[in-house]
C-alpha cells in the first residue's frame, strides 16, 4: 500500500447519511432495469474495478432459487449474496458526498477524475446508477466500506468505516423528504484494511446461476485481463473443500479456427515503441499487416480507434455468450453483435452468423455522448458515431469473411474426405488406366460440392452420400464435354475419337448404372413395407404412381405423359357420368366433397401407359384376398373404360392409344360365382394380368440387379480398352 499517512486524533461523530432520490428513479434505474443476478453483480464488480480493487469475491448460493412463491405470496429463503473487494473504499463523508448521490458525472469531477487513483484505470462508471442495481433483485442492501487515509485512534490504527443499510420499500415511498439510510454497528469504527462489502438479502423471485454459468457470464461481461485484477466465485452453500466450491473467473474458452484471427492494435516503430500519437493497424496471425482492413474510422475530422480481435471459431457456437463479436468500453461489455446489423442476403452470411467471434474495445463509446444503453445490452446505433462504427464493422466483417473463406473451404473438404473416403470410392468406380481424367474430374467435382456445403451438413452421412453420388454421375459427363471441346480444335485422329467414345461409354453406363442402383434400393424398401401390417393400400398406390417401373421396368412416371394426363381428366368425368360415382386416379386432380373438405375415394387406381395401351393398375395390400365386391369394381373399371374407348367424343384424347389393360397386384383370390367367371374370362382374353407382390418384386429386382451388374462389367471393360 506504500507509505502510510497516520493521523492520531479524536474522531468526530460520523455524519448522518442522507440520500435525495425520487421513487421513480429507484424504480426505473434499479427495480425495472436489473432483474438478473449476474447483471446486478456485474455492476457492483465495475464499481470495485473503479475503486482500484485487485480482488473481488462474490459469495452466493450457486444454482439456488433465492425466494419462492406460495399461493401468490413471496417467501424469502434466508439467503445472502456478498460482493467483497479490497479497493480504496469510502469514508462516511465520501459516502454522503459521492455514493448517495445518483446521476453525478464522475469523470468530469476533478476530485475523482476519469482514471482511478492508484492503477490509473479508465473508470467504467459514469452515471452513478450502478449502485441501484441490487434493488432489482432484493429488498435490503447493507454497505460496509473503509477508506480514506490511515488514521490512529488511541492504540488502534486503521481506516474509517462507513456502515449503513438501504431498504427498497422505504426508498420508494412517494415523499419529498430525503431518504436517510440507517447506520450500522461498524459505522465510524476503524478497519485494518480498505475495501467494500455489499451484502444483499430479502430477495425477489430470482435464481443464482450455477457456478459454471456464472463464470462464463462474468467472463463475457468483463474483457479486462490484467495481472492485478481477479474475480473469485464462492458457493456459500458448500464447504471450502467441496468440488466447485470456489472458481476463479477466467476468459471465455473460445477455440478458433487456425489462420482466421485478425488482431487490431497499436503499431510500433522500428524500436518497438508506440507512436505518438498512436497509430493503429490490423494484423493477421503471422504478424503481417492487412492494408485492406482498418483499425480506425473517421468522423468529423476525428479518428476513432478499435482494438481487439475477430476470427472464426472452430465450430458454430450455440452458446450466445460466445457467439458473435463482443464490444467493450473501458473493459466492460457494451454490446454483442454477429454482423453489425447487416441486412440478410450477403455473400457468406451463414458462415459469418455461425462462426464469427471476437472481442473489440471501443473506449470512446461513452466519452462525449454516451452511446451505451443503461442496461449495457446494446449500443445506440442510430447516433452518428454509432452509424459510423456500424459501417466500419460491416466492412470488416465482409473482408474477414473473404479472408477466412479458403480455410473454411479446406476444412469442409477435409471433413468430407474423412467422412466418405471419396478417393477410394472414385478409384473403385473408375479403375481403368484410361479413366484417369474421369477420376480427376470426379474428385474435382466432389471437392467443389463439399466446399459449398456447411460443416454441419457434412456431419450428415446421408447428405454426404448424395454428394458422392452426384459427383460420380457428373464426373464422366463433364469429362466427355471437355474432351469434345478439346477435339473441336484438333484433327479428328482415330486416337482422339476412340478416347471420346470410351469416355462417352463410361458416362452412359454410369448414368444407367446409377438409375438401376437407386431402383434396387427402392425395391428393397418396398419389400420392407410389404411385410409391415401397418402399411395401407393408399401408400402403395402413391408409390406406384411415382415408380410405375416397379410393375414393369419399362414404364415411365405418368407425370411425364401430357396426353395421358388429358385422358385421365376426361375419364374421371366420364366415369362420374356413367356410374354416378367419383373416382380418384393417382396423378389427376381429385374431386372434393361439397360438405367436407376431404378426398372422395369411392374407388381408385393408377393409370399409366405401355406402348399404345392404357394400363390400369389395381393394387391390394400384401396378403389380401380379392373379394367379390372388389371384383365387381374391377369389372366396372373394365366396362366403363371399354365404353370410353368407343365414345366418338373421346377420339381427341385417345389418339395414340389403341387399347387398355388391367394389372391386378394381389396375393390371393376369394372369388365365387359370377365374379370368378368374370375374372377367368378377362384373364383368358389377355385383358387382365394377376401379379403377386412377391412375384413382381422378385422379377423387378432381378432385372435391375442384372442390369446393374452388366453396367459395372461393361464400365470396367471400357476402362481397360
Amino acid at each position: 500500500m506504500g507509505k502510510q499517512n497516520l493521523q492520531s486524533e479524536k474522531l468526530p461523530p460520523p455524519p448522518k447519511y442522507r440520500m435525495r432520490i425520487s421513487r421513480l428513479t429507484v424504480d426505473k434505474l434499479g427495480v425495472k432495469l436489473y432483474d438478473r443476478v449476474s447483471a446486478v453483480i456485474a455492476e457492483l464488480i465495475a464499481n470495485s474495478y473503479d475503486a482500484d480493487a485487485t480482488r473481488v469475491t462474490i459469495s452466493a448460493p450457486m444454482g439456488e432459487l433465492l425466494a419462492e412463491k406460495h399461493a401468490g405470496v413471496l417467501m424469502d429463503k434466508g439467503y445472502k449474496i456478498e460482493v467483497v473487494d479490497n479497493g480504496s473504499g469510502m469514508t462516511p463523508e465520501e459516502v454522503n458526498e459521492f455514493y448517495l448521490v445518483v446521476g453525478a458525472e464522475r469523470r468530469n469531477d476533478p476530485r475523482r477524475g476519469n482514471v482511478s487513483k492508484k492503477f490509473k484505470r479508465k473508470v467504467m462508471g459514469r452515471k452513478g446508477v450502478g449502485k441501484l442495481a441490487p434493488l432489482g433483485i432484493c429488498e435490503r442492501i447493507e454497505v460496509i466500506s473503509a477508506g480514506g487515509e490511515k488514521i490512529k485512534q488511541g492504540e488502534t490504527k486503521g481506516y474509517l468505516t462507513a456502515h449503513f443499510t438501504l431498504v427498497r420499500s422505504s426508498m420508494m415511498q412517494d415523499s419529498d423528504t430525503a431518504y436517510r439510510p440507517k447506520a450500522g454497528a461498524l459505522n465510524g469504527t476503524l478497519q485494518r484494511n480498505t475495501g467494500t462489502t455489499i451484502r444483499m438479502s430479502r430477495f425477489d423471485h430470482r435464481i443464482v446461476p450455477k457456478i459454471d454459468d456464472f463464470d462464463r457470464q462474468l467472463a463475457q461481461r468483463f474483457g479486462t485481463r490484467t495481472a492485478n485484477w481477479e474475480l473469485i466465485l464462492k458457493d456459500s452453500e458448500k464447504t471450502s473443500s467441496a468440488p466447485d466450491a470456489t472458481r476463479s473467473v477466467g476468459e471465455l474458452n473460445i477455440v478458433l479456427k487456425a489462420n482466421t484471427k485478425i488482431e487490431y492494435r497499436e503499431k510500433l516503430d522500428d524500436d518497438n515503441e508506440s507512436f505518438d500519437p498512436p497509430h493503429y493497424g490490423a494484423f493477421s496471425e503471422d504478424g503481417e499487416e492487412r492494408k485492406d482492413l482498418l483499425a480506425t474510422f473517421e468522423l468529423e475530422g476525428r479518428h476513432y480507434p478499435v482494438t481487439g480481435w475477430m476470427a472464426y471459431s472452430e465450430k458454430p457456437y450455440k452458446d450466445d455468450l460466445m457467439a458473435g463479436v463482443r464490444i467493450y468500453c473501458r473493459g466492460k461489455i457494451a454490446a454483442q453483435t454477429n454482423i453489425f446489423n447487416m441486412k440478410a442476403g450477403f455473400t457468406g452470411e451463414h458462415d459469418v452468423r455461425s462462426y464469427l467471434v471476437g472481442a473489440l474495445n471501443a473506449d470512446w463509446l461513452d466519452e462525449e455522448d454516451d452511446l451505451i444503453r443503461t442496461d449495457r445490452q446494446d449500443i445506440l446505433w442510430s447516433h452518428p458515431l454509432g452509424r459510423a462504427f456500424e459501417d466500419w464493422g460491416q466492412k470488416a466483417v465482409k473482408l474477414i469473411g473473404k479472408l477466412t473463406r479458403e480455410p473454411m473451404r479446406k476444412t469442409a473438404w477435409e471433413v468430407f474426405r474423412e467422412q466418405t473416403r471419396i478417393e477410394a470410392k472414385v478409384e473403385d468406380e473408375f479403375p481403368g488406366e484410361h479413366q484417369t481424367a474421369i477420376r480427376e474430374k470426379t474428385l474435382e467435382i466432389a471437392q467443389t460440392l463439399a466446399r459449398s456445403a456447411r460443416l454441419e451438413e457434412l456431419e450428415d452421412k446421408q447428405h454426404c452420400r448424395t454428394l458422392v453420388n452426384l459427383a460420380m454421375l457428373l464426373g464422366p459427363h463433364i469429362t466427355l464435354e471437355e474432351k469434345l471441346t478439346e477435339a473441336a480444335g484438333d484433327e479428328h485422329t482415330l486416337e482422339v475419337v476412340t478416347n471420346i467414345l470410351r469416355v462417352a461409354r463410361v458416362a452412359e453406363l454410369s448414368s444407367f448404372g446409377r438409375i438401376a442402383d437407386d431402383r434396387v434400393k427402392v425395391i428393397k424398401k418396398v419389400e420392407e413395407l410389404k411385410d409391415d401390417t401397418e402399411t395401407m393400400e393408399e401408400a402403395f398406390q402413391a408409390l406406384i404412381e411415382q415408380t410405375p417401373w416397379l410393375i414393369n421396368p419399362q414404364w415411365s412416371p405418368i407425370s411425364d405423359n401430357q396426353s395421358l394426363t388429358s385422358l385421365k381428366n376426361r375419364f374421371i368425368h366420364f366415369y362420374k357420368k356413367q356410374t354416378g360415382e367419383t373416382i380418384t386416379i393417382f396423378g389427376a386432380t381429385p374431386h372434393r366433397g361439397d360438405k367436407h373438405n376431404v378426398f372422395v375415394m369411392t374407388s381408385q387406381f393408377v393409370m399409366t401407359t405401355q406402348d399404345t395401351a392404357v394400363e390400369i393398375i389395381e393394387i391390394k395390400r400384401p396378403g389380401h384376398s380379392l373379394q367379390n365386391s372388389e371384383m365387381d369394381r374391377i369389372v366396372t373399371y373394365h366396362d366403363t373404360m371399354d365404353a370410353f374407348f368407343h365414345e366418338e367424343d373421346n377420339e381427341d384424347v385417345l389418339r395414340g392409344f389403341e387399347k387398355f389393360h388391367i394389372t391386378l397386384v394381389c396375393d390371393k383370390l376369394a372369388l365365387k360365382g359370377a365374379q370368378k367367371v368374370a375374372f377367368d374370362g378377362m384373364q383368358a382374353s389377355g385383358g387382365l394380368t394377376l401379379v403377386s407382390w412377391e412375384s413382381f418384386l422378385k422379377r423387378t429386382r432381378k432385372m435391375h440387379e442384372a442390369f446393374l451388374k452388366e453396367a459395372e462389367r461393361q464400365k470396367l471393360n471400357a476402362g481397360k480398352k
